[in-house]
C-alpha cells in the first residue's frame, strides 16, 4: 500500500508538471524612464517600453506589441510592432511613432500636415499600452495599463509612394511642366504601397496603337529629368514584344521608346530605378501583377565588415539576401573562403553611423562572436535584435546559402 501510494504520488506530481494554460490577470507596463524628457523623434532612432511577463501557467513564448493614442481613453488607436515581438522589453522605431502621431492627428498627406501644423509639430503627450497574447491561441490577449511619454515632438512621417511620369504620344506630348500637373495625374507610375522607397515604379495604361514614350522624374521641363533608351532626342523602334513582354535598359536622356506594331490596349509598364547605374524598363501587354524584390544585408567578413549604412549601399549590392515573392523569406548564396566565417544581418541600411543601425539582427543581442557549427552541412536557429555574430570555422572554400525568415524570426544556413 505504501508503494502504491508512493507511485500514485509520483503520478500526481507528473500530472502537476504538465503545462496547463491559465489566463493571466496581471500585465504591467512600466512608466518610461524618459517619460518627462523632451524627445524629438527621428528616423533611425528607437523608443522603448518595458512590461512584465504575464503568467500563462507555463513558460509560454508570448507575442508583444503596443498601441498608442493621443487621448488617455484610447478612443482612437494606432498599432505599433516591436522589433522583436517575443520580448517584453519592446523597442519601436521612432519613425513608426511619428507616423502614428500623424495618422491620429488626421494627417494624410503634406497638404493636410501643413494646414494642421503650419509651424511644424510641437511636443505633445502620447499615451501607450502594451498587448500580449499567445500566437494562434484564441482568448489569450491581455492589455496592460496606460503610460505616457509627455514631450514627444513628431514630424511629417506619412509614408507616401513615390511616382514618376510617362510622357509621350499616349498622353499627347503635353509639356512636362508643373503647370500640366493635373494633366499628368493619370500618367504616373507609382511605387507599391508595401515598397515605398524602393524606386521601382509601375502603372497600367490604356495605350493607343504604336505608342511612343519616355519617362520624367519631375515636371521641370523637357531637358532636365528625362529618361529613355538613349541620351539623344531620337526615338528607337522596337517592333515586337517577345512572349508578350519587353525589357530594356534605360539611361538619363531623351531617346523615346517606339512600339510601331503594338495594336493598342492595356500595357503594364515597370521602371526599376533601384540601381541608378542599371535602370531597366519592362513592358507587358495587358495587366500584370508587380512584386518588388526586397533585400536585407549580410554584415560581416563576407562583406568586408563595412558599416551597414546608406553610404555603403553600392558595396552592399553584392551582399544582399532577396525576397522576390513578398513572402518575407530572404535568401542569398555566397562564395566564402576557408577559415573563420562571422556575420549578422541588417534589415535595412541606416542613414548614418551604421554600426549603431537599430535594424541589425543576429545570434545574440550583445556585440560578440558566438561559436556555431554545421551539422551535415546545415544550421538553423532563432535570431534576435542585436549585433551578436554567428561564427563558423570552415575547413575549405565553400558556397553558403543564407536564409532569413522574418515571419518567425529564424535563420537557416546550408553549406556545400
Amino acid at each position: 500500500m505504501a508503494m502504491a501510494a508512493s507511485l500514485l504520488g509520483i503520478a500526481s506530481c507528473s500530472q502537476d508538471r504538465d503545462p496547463v494554460l491559465q489566463m493571466p490577470t496581471k500585465f504591467e507596463l512600466n512608466t518610461p524612464a524618459m517619460q518627462d524628457q523632451y524627445i524629438e523623434l527621428q528616423e533611425g532612432n528607437t523608443l522603448e517600453l518595458v512590461a512584465s511577463q504575464p503568467d500563462y501557467g507555463y513558460s509560454a513564448v508570448a507575442q508583444y506589441s503596443a498601441e498608442m493614442s493621443l487621448t488617455e481613453d484610447f478612443a482612437t488607436t494606432y498599432a505599433l510592432e516591436s522589433t522583436d515581438k517575443t520580448l517584453a522589453r519592446m523597442t519601436f522605431k521612432q519613425e513608426a511613432v511619428a507616423t502614428g502621431i500623424c495618422e491620429l492627428s488626421g494627417v494624410t498627406d503634406e497638404d493636410t500636415y501643413n494646414a494642421k501644423f503650419p509651424n511644424g509639430m510641437t511636443p505633445q503627450k502620447v499615451y501607450f499600452r502594451a498587448i500580449c497574447e499567445l500566437d494562434g491561441v484564441e482568448g489569450t490577449r491581455i492589455v496592460s495599463n496606460v503610460v505616457s511619454y509627455n514631450m514627444l515632438k513628431g514630424y511629417f512621417a506619412v509614408p507616401v509612394p513615390g511616382y514618376i511620369y510617362l510622357v509621350g504620344s499616349p498622353e499627347g506630348w503635353a509639356g512636362p511642366e508643373e503647370s500640366n500637373a493635373a494633366h499628368y495625374a493619370d500618367w504616373r507610375l507609382f511605387e507599391p504601397a508595401d515598397a515605398i522607397g524602393s524606386h521601382v515604379y509601375s502603372g497600367v495604361f490604356d495605350m493607343p496603337a504604336a505608342p511612343m514614350f519616355r519617362f520624367y522624374t519631375a515636371l521641370t521641363g523637357w531637358d532636365t529629368d528625362s529618361y529613355g533608351f538613349q541620351v539623344d532626342d531620337n526615338s528607337t523602334d522596337f517592333p515586337e514584344f517577345a512572349d508578350g513582354t519587353f525589357t530594356s535598359p534605360v539611361v538619363k536622356g531623351k531617346g523615346s521608346f517606339n512600339f510601331p506594331n503594338f495594336p493598342g490596349g492595356k500595357m503594364t509598364v515597370v521602371l526599376d530605378m533601384s540601381d541608378e547605374k542599371n535602370i531597366t524598363m519592362t513592358c507587358t501587354a495587358g495587366e500584370a501583377s508587380v512584386t518588388v524584390t526586397k533585400y536585407i544585408y549580410v554584415v560581416g567578413n563576407i562583406s568586408g565588415w563595412q558599416a551597414p549604412e546608406q553610404a555603403n549601399a553600392d558595396a552592399y549590392k553584392d551582399y544582399r539576401l532577396a525576397d522576390s515573392t513578398g513572402d518575407g523569406i530572404y535568401t542569398g548564396e555566397f562564395q566564402v573562403p576557408a577559415g573563420e566565417l562571422s556575420f549578422r544581418f541588417a534589415l535595412e541600411l541606416s542613414a548614418e553611423n551604421g554600426w549603431d543601425n537599430p535594424s541589425q539582427i543576429g545570434f545574440a543581442e550583445a556585440d560578440s562572436n558566438n561559436d556555431c557549427s554545421f551539422t551535415n552541412g546545415s544550421f538553423s536557429g532563432p535570431y534576435v535584435p542585436g549585433k551578436g555574430n554567428w561564427t563558423f570555422q570552415l575547413e575549405s572554400d565553400s558556397t553558403v546559402t543564407l536564409t532569413v525568415d522574418t515571419n518567425n524570426n529564424t535563420v537557416s544556413y546550408a553549406l556545400k
